[in-house]
């Protein structure tokens, strides 16, 4: 059975190729086998104490409160205990008139994190399997020097301190906006581009497509590189003035530099583009690292 990793707001899994996300948010995933929800993974920043018996009734009474079902804690399944060994773990499960549902809570003292994952249905082979897949490769990268994104067809790795501030998932687009405390980067991902690119260039393309961002920027040069415009890059010619610069230092919303760049990948159909807003000048390399990190997975 072929396998895929998901890496998501600090966190990372493999689960079966055929399971899909299907539901996102900060610190949470859901899953679906191609045919309805099976499973929900949650994720908490538990603090510099954790106590396992008290954070568990604390969980199970904010799911009861929200959602009327009342989970109950169990015997971890005995095909889950060698990947969880790891963990302090606690499993549960609930029923309710349309389903039923078991999972468990664990956390990670190296991370400070807590876990909490359901799995919906009556189980199988096919939610054991995906159970097992999941608790053997999860990582947590709250200690790490980068943290990997990988949603969809999308992946790039970027610095830890980059943090997710919003993210978009739309037919033919798709946007994962992080930042920290000096710059915010948005990376795009936008289909079918032989369509979209059949009757102007990946240049007229992306002046309409960042039209708001030119003139709040604004970017004045436009340059073309590589073969048949594959490259569209969009720079200052100018200094921010001093007024906009000073502003920046009291805001962290303020970020007066600016750089696009859109990349017409034609082997995977696909225009890449990344936004960069900063409170400093940007380096001449610095699209060229994230670009270097940032790709399609097909």
């Amino acid at each position: 059975m072929g396998r895929k990793n998901i890496a998501w707001d600090g966190i990372s899994f493999d689960i079966p190729s055929e399971f899909e996300v299907s539901g996102i948010d900060k610190s949470f995933i859901q899953l679906d086998n191609g045919e309805h929800p099976c499973a929900e993974i949650r994720w908490y920043d538990s603090g510099k104490t954790y106590k396992e018996q008290n954070y568990f009734r604390q969980l199970a009474k904010k799911i009861e409160a929200a959602s009327g079902i009342k989970i109950e804690s169990s015997v971890l399944p005995s095909t889950w205990k060698k990947p969880l060994e790891r963990f302090h773990s606690t499993a549960f499960y609930w029923q309710s008139d349309l389903s039923t549902g078991r999972g468990v809570m664990f956390y990670c003292a190296k991370s400070s994190n807590v876990m909490l994952i359901q799995f919906i249905g009556k189980g199988g082979e096919q939610l054991d399997c995906a159970a097992t897949t999941l608790f053997e490769s999860i990582k947590f990268y709250n200690t790490e020097e980068y943290t990997p994104w990988r949603i969809y067809d999308m992946e790039v790795k970027l610095p830890a301190s980059y943090k997710l501030d919003t993210f978009e998932f739309k037919p033919g687009r798709f946007k994962i906006g992080l930042c920290n405390e000096n710059e915010s980067i948005s990376l795009y991902r936008i289909s079918p581009a032989d369509t979209i690119l059949k009757e102007r260039t990946l240049g007229e393309f992306s002046q309409e497509f960042f039209e708001d961002d030119i003139k709040r920027l604004n970017l004045s040069i436009a340059e073309l590189q590589f073969d048949t415009g594959s490259t569209c890059m969009f720079g200052q010619e100018k200094k921010p003035s001093a007024a906009k610069l000073t502003m920046s230092k009291f805001s962290s919303k303020r970020r007066p530099f600016g750089q696009i760049e859109a990349r017409y990948t034609k082997q995977a159909n696909r225009i890449q583009a990344v936004l960069i807003c900063s409170r400093t000048a940007i380096p001449e390399d610095r699209m060229q690292n994230i670009f270097e990190n940032y790709t399609i997975v097909r």
